[in-house]
């Protein structure tokens, strides 16, 4: 038997129980869905959530990439069919100049462009009615809400020989920056596809070189981020234990390195002038970041954590996309192989404001507003609902007569002053 995903066999202490009770009984906080697929597809190794939150791009270990429903996972449309032989998508980034379309960086050394077809189908009120479809191409139990064709709207934007692992595009949407597998990262130019700059030093250098004084990565870059309001600036993450901070007008090389990471995956977002890192390692694996200042900020030591977990083991870690609640970057979201849960941790006071269980290790994860889908090694989908109680507004019980109250002279000369301020 199975609950939340998590077979009670391999549960004897009963965390699951426990970690119900404790973060998501009598709270808005709620596993919505567990959308099984088969596990022919692989497991999940990107996701991204388009802008307006009505969809959900999910790509696989074989390569297939596929669109679905925002609110309810549902499958909507195969954007790519599965890969033979197969290799990982990495990453996915939404463009915001081209409507509807994204970008994958898959181990084949390309980056696809894929346009996303129009299916417009409410997140807030799903219809009932859909389309099953056909058995060959997806297990009985998954409806569709429209005709699941197969497409072949992804192709190759860039190529090259290594693997691309990571890839981002800069905040005025003019540059697409790529990490490869030979520690290398490519600028390319979006309206001529040519490449720009190449950040790349050979290892036989490196041996010549202090390391204090070396400004590229010695190893493959498996996670980078574009920052989305300073237009130059980009940060990576390789497995030569350093996060980079970069600039597109340095062309010698970066502009900060931090040492003491040990960044195993796509595990590094940006927040104004903050960089949050999880690492591959059993404590203080999440660390944030000081870009401006070039400085660790703070290392992450949860203090709510059930004391039956081996390790951290951190393989993703996103702030939590909320434009209402996380402006200052208060909430992280972060999974991997050791907590055998999605935790959404409070920056600030270092707790775990709410665990969700799931099977197997957490390789992806995005969200929008209220709604987190994440997904990794086990052929399963998870949307949740996260809500914290302290966003809560309460509204004051005194009714106020409007006919009898007057504000206070000091607010009534404050606001005047204001006036002629804004008059002159």
């Amino acid at each position: 038997m199975f609950y939340h995903g998590v077979s009670k066999e391999k549960d004897p202490h009963g965390w699951v129980k426990e970690n119900n009770v404790k973060f998501l009984k009598g709270t808005p906080n709620k596993i919505l869905y567990n959308r099984w697929f088969l596990s022919e597809y692989g497991a999940i190794t990107a996701l991204t959530y388009s802008p307006n939150g009505c969809h959900i791009i999910a790509g696989h270990s074989s390569g297939l990439i596929q669109m679905r429903h925002g609110s309810t996972g549902t499958v909507l449309c195969t954007l790519r069919n599965i890969q033979y032989p197969p290799k990982p998508v990495y990453a996915l980034v939404y463009s915001l100049s081209e409507e509807k379309v994204c970008y994958a960086a898959c181990m084949d050394g390309a980056v696809y462009r894929i346009e996303i077809p129009n299916i417009n189908v409410s997140t807030q009120d799903p219809p009932d009615y859909c389309i099953r479809a056909d058995p060959a191409l997806e297990c009985l139990n998954t409806q569709f809400y429209g005709a699941p064709g197969i497409s072949s709207s992804a192709t190759p934007f860039v190529t090259q020989r290594t693997p691309a692992l990571s890839l981002g595009i800069t905040a005025d949407q003019s540059k697409l920056v790529v990490g490869y597998a030979d520690a290398s990262i490519k600028v390319y130019d979006m309206e001529t596809q040519e490449l720009d700059m190449t950040y790349k030093v050979q290892k036989l250098r490196l041996q010549f070189i202090p390391k204090k004084l070396q400004r590229m990565h010695s190893d493959q870059v498996c996670a980078l981020r574009c920052h989305d309001q300073f237009v130059y600036m980009f940060a990576s993450g390789a497995w030569d234990r350093t996060l980079r901070i970069w600039d597109i007008r340095c062309q010698t090389g970066c502009v900060t390195t931090f040492e003491g990471v040990n960044v195993c995956g796509n595990s590094i977002d940006l927040n104004k002038n903050q960089c949050i890192v999880g690492s591959w390692q059993p404590t203080e694996a999440l660390t944030v970041w000081d870009i401006i200042a070039k400085k660790k900020v703070n290392v992450i030591r949860v203090q709510n954590r059930r004391p039956d977990v081996d390790g951290e083991y951190i393989y993703t870690c996103r702030y939590w996309k909320s434009t209402d609640y996380n402006r200052k970057g208060k909430y992280a979201l972060i999974g991997g192989s050791g907590t055998s849960c999605l935790e959404v941790i409070n920056l600030h006071n270092r707790y775990i404001c709410c665990s969700y269980p799931a099977a197997g290790s957490i390789l992806a994860v995005t969200s929008y507003q209220e709604r987190i889908a994440f997904g990794g090694t086990a052929p399963v989908l998870y949307i949740v609902s996260f809500h914290d109680p302290k966003h809560e507004k309460y509204k004051d019980d005194i009714e106020v007569d409007s006919s009898t109250w007057t504000p206070r002279k000091s607010v009534l000369d404050y606001s005047s002053t204001v006036e002629q301020q804004g008059d002159t």
